[in-house]
């Protein structure tokens, strides 16, 4: 099988894979272009991966070395194999490669290394694939998109990893009709549940039984339809996941004994975020969260009720007094709340996680919303590996206010430091709230460019600090049950600087560089003052800013050999830090 680089000497694919790989082996140094007289000039420095069960290096130029540990890479990559002159190496045979090395692929079964290599090639054709269609689309040029279409200018994903467009079960068309990347709509399917079979939690004074009929009457001939079955609750249901619980037996038994009525396609249209299983529509009042029986990168897609059940907890705590109090803090700190859920039970009482449904605050309704931008879109390098949307966006906002570019760059980013980092900060060290504060969940509102507000969604990951749960338990007396993650200082610390820092603000920092718009020791530097600047505010705990001011390294989660050992990270990974690897830290003072 062959998978084909974008036009120009770019591969996407191979640089997000490459990126994971460098920071989980050891096989590789980075050497001078002079060293490699096969390379051309223009490449500063030179990435040689060391491959000896073949006898072979592989020479791949570098456009940007980041201290960020987001590198920017050239293509062809080339291969000398024991001495022999250099050749072309394409990607997939790089790979192939890589799995005989008994530090990569002998670490796990055969199983594991087929479905790994079948993962990565799924993966880098479909992002060849999107890179024809809207590799060129550059919607921040112009202006702030609007929050669903800056969702779907998310077109490769994640940064550094191996597979990031993975989609195990899902086909070319299923990706085609409900990927974010594609951008179209679809309607729900909904089921008329008897009142027995369907379960649902909620915060007063949502009803989400209600609050489904509410949604469903948005499509007026959808509503008359639904109103047929007016003694039974409305389940909304994603279309793929319903074409697959259709083919269960229990499923079709409930069906056929009239205890489930299939009502067809209906309501308003949805459109995919960039998480692929929460959808969007601008004429609803809630975006919903769906389980999806299929993995997506390192994890199986499946809500569980003690997701649902944090949701609802969250959403307390946030609408009472510990919220109103870090909203006095964060103003521009807004929580996507998730005061409801929907799901089938079975008849003799358990849930059935393939039809849970969470219900998520969408405060991007109408015409006239706030801009706002995935963080993980706006860091999203363009195929030329030094462009991104954030750069499109800071040269657009320099040139309409008659600035530098790298004079704006330096200051949206201290903007994006108050707006977008500080809340979390100050959630943990005040609060002892640890919300999983990860690219793919922080939404920055965008007023002419600027960082305006921070949206968080995804409650359902929040955590707490174990010195904080007597205060908290004064608002939430069932904080830190055994379904809650709860954490000491020191753990919390060095997941913030993974979710928040390496995976956030250092994501920022690598494409500011990348573009040349900012120097990146300039950027932390930026970073480091204002950690000092927060450290010495008064937070109760300080433990995660000392953290980020002396370790000399910093932990990422190893999504590489996460990948190739084909674990489920909802079930299989126990200790968070456990697949944690070791960076060099940038903010620490040398």
């Amino acid at each position: 099988m062959t998978v084909t680089a974008m036009s120009g000497n770019y591969d996407p694919a191979a640089s997000r894979f490459l990126n994971a790989l460098m920071r989980e082996w050891g096989g590789w140094r980075i050497i001078g272009a002079a060293e490699t007289p096969c390379m051309s000039s223009a490449a500063g420095s030179v990435l040689r991966l060391t491959l000896p069960a073949s006898c072979a290096v592989v020479l791949v130029p570098i456009a940007h070395l980041s201290k960020a540990c987001y590198h920017a890479f050239a293509f062809p990559m080339r291969i000398i194999r024991d001495g022999a002159a250099p050749e072309p190496i394409a990607f997939v045979d790089l790979v192939t490669l890589l799995l005989r090395e008994p530090d990569i692929g002998g670490r796990v079964s055969d199983r594991a290394r087929h479905i790994f290599l079948r993962r990565v090639i799924d993966s880098a054709l479909a992002i060849a694939e999107i890179g024809q269609v809207r590799g060129l689309d550059r919607p921040f040029m112009a202006s702030d998109p609007s929050f669903i279409d800056a969702e779907q200018a998310l077109r490769f994903g994640h940064a550094a990893h191996p597979s990031p467009r993975s989609r195990d079960e899902f086909t070319h068309e299923d990706s085609l009709r409900f990927g974010p990347e594609y951008g179209n709509g679809f309607p729900l399917r909904w089921w008329a549940v008897d009142p027995d079979l369907f379960a649902s939690g909620s915060v007063t004074p949502v009803d989400a039984a209600k609050a489904m009929r509410v949604l469903a009457a948005l499509d007026p001939a959808f509503s008359a339809r639904a109103e047929k079955a007016a003694n039974k609750n409305l389940l909304p249901i994603h279309p793929w996941q319903a074409a697959r619980l259709m083919q269960d037996p229990a499923i079709s038994w409930m069906m056929s004994d009239g205890l489930i009525t299939d009502l067809g396609l209906g309501g308003p249209s949805f459109r995919a975020t960039s998480s692929l299983r929460a959808v969007h529509s601008s004429a609803a009042p809630w975006m919903l969260k769906f389980s999806l029986s299929l993995r997506l990168t390192n994890s199986r897609r499946l809500i569980e009720a003690h997701e649902c059940a944090r949701g609802l907890a969250i959403h307390r705590l946030m609408t009472g007094p510990v919220g109103q109090a870090l909203k006095a803090r964060c103003p521009r700190f807004h929580v996507m709340g998730e005061p409801a859920w929907l799901a089938l039970r079975e008849r003799d009482g358990p849930l059935i996680r393939e039809t849970m449904v969470t219900l998520r605050e969408n405060p991007f309704m109408g015409e006239h919303q706030q801009p706002a931008a995935v963080l993980a879109a706006l860091c999203e390098r363009h195929p030329d590996e030094r462009g991104s949307h954030l750069a499109d966006l800071i040269n657009r906002t320099a040139k309409a206010e008659g600035e530098r570019p790298t004079e704006v760059a330096e200051r949206w980013f201290q903007r994006f430091l108050g707006i977008a980092v500080e809340p979390f900060l100050v959630a943990q060290g005040a609060f002892g709230l640890l919300f999983g504060a990860h690219q793919q969940n922080l939404v920055l509102g965008l007023r002419d460019g600027w960082p305006d507000a921070l949206y968080f969604r995804d409650c359902q990951g929040t955590g707490y600090l174990s010195s904080f749960l007597p205060m908290l338990r004064e608002h939430l007396p069932e904080a830190g049950s055994d379904k809650d993650h709860v954490f000491d200082a020191e753990t919390a610390a060095r997941i913030v600087g993974y979710y928040l820092f390496v995976n956030g603000v250092f994501a920022v920092v690598g494409a500011l560089g990348a573009a040349g718009l900012a120097d990146e020791d300039r950027l932390f530097a930026q970073c480091r003052a204002f950690l000092e600047d927060l450290a010495s505010s008064g937070l109760e705990s300080r433990t995660c800013l000392d953290h980020l001011l002396s370790s000399p390294t910093i932990g990422a989660k190893g999504n590489f050999m996460l990948s190739l050992g084909n674990v489920n990270e909802n079930t299989d990974v126990t200790d968070p830090l456990a697949a944690y690897v070791q960076l060099a830290n940038p903010l620490a003072q040398r």
